[in-house]
């Protein structure tokens, strides 16, 4: 488990996104914005990820454009029985793109900020890229997309060989509709990590439970003592990986707690908060951004 590979325009990672667009993803989450209103889950996952997805292709933008460092994907499920990928407009219909790519065919949304200048609160728009909207319907089909992304990236892989691992992140909001029981979610997930490049690194799978409840919450356990008496929360801690240290080092320089440990601990989070969600996926995708090439090649 070396994850040390070089991530360069010639031998690109991958970050994939598993999200929840089930029905109850239509329930309020977080607080009220200016006008009273609660965001729902969906919208707050949708923010979240275009946001870390605009942030990701801005660290990779370079005066000459953006150097596809990376490539992504984004698998909904909730919609219809089985998983699929959830690109919209001209996107729609792919799998894994290039970040230019994703770049290029971004929707587009204004939306108004308020910022303070010369000390004045000021009003602007601001455009910002937009690739997936909002959907709540339907029961959650977690282990179709599972077997979707394990499908996906096994042949990628198997394209590159030598390439950075590829970064699986789920983001769901309750327990799995097409299932015949715990551990047929669990064989899922295992087929995804068990997947490894040529130098054994193995895809990492990351999970995020994010919820209304009043459970504890749980930031990257190392044991499954560590958790509620949840089944939810043990399927979840049993289908996530362990992390490798460099991305333990940026879990405990964002979450402010010390990186030491006495066991390894789990990409897995539960009952997270909509700031918990935003940290969650900067810690997912930082990591890997730290081996990226920083001479043309």
């Amino acid at each position: 488990m070396s994850y040390q590979e070089e991530i360069s325009r010639t031998k690109p990672s991958v970050f994939l996104f598993l999200i929840d667009q089930s029905g109850s993803m239509a329930a309020p989450f977080g607080h009220a914005d200016k006008t009273g209103r609660t965001p729902t889950k969906a919208e707050v996952v949708a923010d979240s990820l275009n946001a870390t997805l605009e942030e990701v292709i801005n660290r990779c933008s370079r005066e000459e454009g953006i150097r596809d460092y990376f490539e992504v994907g984004i698998i909904g499920y909730g919609q219809s029985s089985t998983a699929s990928f959830c690109w919209e407009e001209q996107l729609a219909g792919r799998q894994i793109v290039p970040l230019s790519e994703a770049k290029r065919f971004a929707g587009m949304q204004a939306v108004s900020e308020e910022n303070v200048v010369h000390g004045k609160s000021v009003t602007e728009t601001v455009e910002h890229s937009i690739w997936v909207k909002p959907t709540a319907a339907g029961g959650t089909p977690m282990k179709s997309a599972l077997q979707l992304a394990q499908q996906v990236l096994e042949s990628w892989i198997q394209q590159h060989p030598q390439s950075y691992p590829p970064i699986v992140i789920n983001i769901t909001d309750g327990a799995a509709t097409d299932v015949q029981g715990d551990q047929d979610l669990i064989n899922a997930a295992q087929a995804i990590t068990a997947l490894t490049n040529k130098n054994g690194s193995g895809v990492l799978l990351i999970n995020c439970h994010i919820s209304a409840r009043g459970d504890s919450v749980v930031v990257f356990p190392s044991r499954l003592e560590q958790l509620p008496q949840d089944s939810y929360a043990q399927v979840l801690f049993q289908m996530s990986s362990v992390l490798p240290p460099q991305m333990n080092s940026v879990a405990a320089e964002v979450l402010g707690r010390s990186a030491s440990t006495s066991d390894p601990i789990r990409g897995m989070v539960f009952n997270a908060g909509a700031v918990l969600l935003v940290k969650f996926l900067e810690i997912g995708t930082r990591p890997a951004m730290q081996n990226m090439d920083v001479v043309p090649a």
